[in-house]
């Protein structure tokens, strides 16, 4: 349900990025760019969070995917077409801009770079076959608690949920409503397999069930 099987750009292809672009400091909240917006630009995510989603007339919205640093997007702009979704920063975030004329030199002169861009696409085609799949097949539960298992974060003994988390941002990302993931997260804190604390951060304690 989120960014699992990303690929980030090696240091060294980063840096050949860097040579060739600029650097735009984004503040939460900040919009990258629209769905349907020309494009004709690659973006590397350097420090930072960011969203992509889609939203409606009526505010209803939906994440594709969560980017952390060493990350591209935007790479779709190599067919011509315009932005397939919308991109938000989530966190303070910098980007790279490349210009798309230079990503192509790139590409040619650098086929580790070439490679690089079809494994991420590769990636995210996983991921978006997988959150077909679990839309068509899966249960509000089961999409609810595969996207919690695979964003928990390590830390020491425990397991912790991110903070961007949010009941809404869990909604918007497993395609069910807010009302709906709420109940989910008490019936996992009352059976003791989530615990809240007084910041509302979540800890998963054990292994959520396969079914509820």
């Amino acid at each position: 349900m989120d960014h699992v099987d990303s690929i980030s750009f090696p240091p060294e292809l980063l840096a050949q990025l860097a040579a060739n672009g600029d650097t735009h400091q984004f503040a939460t909240g900040d919009v990258l760019f629209q769905e349907g917006d020309a494009s004709e630009t690659l973006y590397v995510l350097v420090t930072g969070r960011l969203k992509v989603y889609s939203t409606k007339e009526n505010g209803r919205e939906v994440v594709y995917n969560t980017l952390d640093p060493g990350e591209v997007l935007g790479e779709m702009f190599l067919d011509g077409g315009t932005r397939s979704a919308s991109v938000k920063a989530v966190a303070p975030s910098e980007c790279l801009i490349v210009d798309g004329d230079q990503i192509r030199e790139l590409m040619r002169a650098h086929p580790q770079f070439a490679e690089c861009l079809v494994l991420q696409l590769i990636s995210r085609l996983r991921l978006a076959t997988r959150k077909i799949r679990g839309l068509a097949l899966d249960g509000v539960y089961e999409r609810v608690a595969a996207l919690l298992e695979e964003s928990a974060i390590e830390v020491a003994t425990e397991r912790s949920v991110p903070r961007h988390l949010t009941q809404l941002e869990i909604a918007n990302q497993v395609g069910a409503t807010r009302v709906m993931v709420n109940h989910i997260l008490r019936d996992l804190i009352r059976g003791g397999f989530v615990l809240k604390d007084e910041r509302h951060r979540m800890t998963i304690v054990k292994p959520l069930p396969k079914r509820w």
